[in-house]
């Protein structure tokens, strides 16, 4: 994947990478730093051991890429589900509310399309603290509007790593448009034709990244039946559905992240009304 060498990691997960490098013989040991000295005859130099360097986020970003290789897909072009998957492009963020009153953490939604002109949508599950400098926060989004009614079943399926689903909603296309519905519907009030396009008017979203890097954890990959389906909407497109969690996401710079409280607080601004100069 083709990657800017300048950039910020908005969300970066440090229990995932942990795992994902235990897990597949990764070493992410601290590298040595060197520093070159003059031999003790006077003659030529050599190189001495000055201790350990912490490995960057950035490296420790590519070792797990490179060791992951393949098994992460960008392109969504195979049928077999999914382990990791990465891309670049946009990814919008929200809270993931279970009930009333029950932060069940982040949620990140991707849509993008395959050569077949197959419609992908991935919707991930992370940890509100895994913000580096907390640059968005609970408090960045209002409290109202719809949730789902599915939310348990969400929630068991992020917290069991696609390993459960409570009855009724253990039909895995079912459940997956649930995860969708939720994406892209969680905190609306009134008519869906409100929103549409307009995130930042929903309850509980708190941003977008644009042309942002991702890699992440797949719990779940589910193509839907044919014919079976008929859904409103942005959804009435949907033909692939992954699920799981953001292992990190980084953007190009400051000006790739929208905040959409600070949209929220242009909009509810008045504008001062212009009185026409008199001559």
């Amino acid at each position: 994947m083709g990657s800017s060498e300048t950039g910020r990691y908005l969300y970066w997960s440090e229990r995932r990478v942990a795992e994902i490098a235990a897990d597949n013989g990764i070493r992410l040991a601290d590298r040595l730093s060197w520093t070159v000295r003059a031999a003790p005859q006077g003659i030529g130099a050599e190189l001495a051991s000055k201790g350990t360097e912490k490995l960057s986020r950035r490296e420790i970003a590519l070792r797990i890429e490179k060791a992951i290789g393949a098994q992460a897909v960008s392109l969504f072009e195979s049928p077999h589900p999914a382990r990791f998957a990465k891309g670049i492009g946009r990814v919008e963020i929200a809270r993931f509310i279970g009930g009333p009153a029950r932060d069940k953490g982040a949620m990140f939604h991707v849509r993008t399309t395959n050569s077949r002109g197959q419609r992908v949508d991935l919707v991930l599950f992370g940890s509100m603290d895994n913000f580096p400098g907390r640059l968005l926060g609970p408090s960045d989004a209002p409290e109202d509007g719809w949730y789902s009614s599915a939310w348990h079943a969400i929630a068991e399926l992020v917290e069991s790593c696609g390993t459960r689903a409570t009855s009724p909603w253990d039909d895995p296309e079912a459940l997956s448009v649930e995860v969708l519905n939720l994406a892209l519907h969680q905190g609306s009030t009134g008519a869906e034709e409100e929103h549409q396009g307009r995130p930042w008017t929903r309850g509980y979203t708190l941003g977008h990244a644009d042309d942002s890097e991702w890699f992440a954890q797949i719990y779940t990959d589910v193509a839907l039946t044919d014919g079976r389906w008929n859904l409103p909407g942005e959804m009435s497109d949907a033909q692939r559905i992954l699920v799981g969690a953001p292992v990190w996401l980084r953007t190009a710079s400051q000006d790739s992240i929208v905040r959409y409280a600070e949209m929220r607080r242009r909009a509810a601004t008045p504008r001062r009304r212009r009185i026409p100069f008199m001559r």
